[in-house]
């Protein structure tokens, strides 16, 4: 993936979004490695696509329905520009949370027994027509003005999650088939376990066995980023999380793995858009 991970944040700044793209598109059009403050579904119909999401890249085939958890992140690499059909549906942390009841939470089908960060199904071939009907009257729900178009929305948003949910029940879970090299998945993997602490190429190489050059060459080849931004991308996106859960600005630096306030602010400012107080108070606010 030659991609740049310039602004990886996205807000989701509606309750609910849908789209059914399928124009021709430009490389440049296409969102580089990135995450949301929100949950995403992408449901593949066309084209010729690897999908990443961290720590894992897929090829992507028609019927293939991914389920992707806040702040993770996640890309696509076109082979051809051509023909990339697909529905994506966008849906803000607290709307899902208060869809369901006591009985329903939606919220599962975002992990699975692999991964706590996303979920990856198949849709038999004569069923993602239904798939796109719902999708579709939800989409046009969505942009009414209608009266109770936002209640008929939120009706197709539960029918739709209700529909994954009869599928991932009959339909087994995707065996994992990732091309992710060997030794990016074990950056991955180190990045993730290490965190908490202040992360270095030189002792992430050391301790992996490979040389800091080799390293930062293949990470970049396959995710399109350079290994130091994606480590501080990561520490901001966990410093996120923490700050939801009402801890300290000034505590959530240290328990990142920062060893100076001012950087962290400095850093949090830049891939977020605010300082993590005023991130703080917003979210609470909201």
């Amino acid at each position: 993936m030659k991609k740049c991970l310039n602004f990886p944040y996205t807000v989701i700044d509606s309750e609910i979004i849908c789209e059914h793209k399928k124009a021709r598109v430009d490389k440049s059009d296409i969102s580089t490695v990135h995450n949301h403050d929100g949950y995403e579904i992408v449901l593949f119909l066309d084209g010729d696509v690897n999908l990443m999401i961290e720590p894992d890249i897929f090829k992507m085939k028609p019927g293939d329905i991914f389920f992707v958890s806040p702040l993770v992140f996640h890309g696509v690499d076109l082979e051809d520009v051509s023909g990339y059909e697909r529905i994506v549906i966008n849906i803000q942390y607290e709307y899902l949370k208060n869809l369901g009841d006591a009985e329903t939470d939606f919220s599962t089908l975002f992990r699975s027994t692999d991964s706590a960060n996303m979920n990856h199904l198949r849709i038999p071939e004569e069923s993602i027509s239904r798939f796109i009907e719902v999708a579709s009257n939800l989409e046009e729900a969505l942009h009414s003005e209608s009266y109770g178009h936002s209640v008929l929305a939120k009706a197709y948003l539960a029918e739709f999650l209700l529909l994954t949910c009869k599928y991932s029940e009959n339909v087994p879970p995707q065996k994992k088939s990732s091309s992710m090299p060997a030794a990016v998945a074990k950056v991955l993997d180190y990045i993730d376990t290490h965190l908490t602490e202040d992360i270095t190429i030189s002792t992430m190489s050391a301790d992996l066995h490979y040389s800091s050059d080799h390293l930062s060459r293949v990470f970049s080849e396959a995710t399109g980023d350079s290994l130091k931004h994606y480590i501080n991308a990561k520490k901001i996106a966990l410093a996120q999380k923490l700050l939801l859960q009402n801890n300290s600005p000034y505590d959530v630096c240290f328990m990142v793995g920062y060893n100076n306030y001012s950087s962290f602010s400095r850093r949090f400012s830049k891939q977020i858009g605010m300082s993590p107080k005023q991130y703080q108070l917003s979210n609470r606010a909201g």
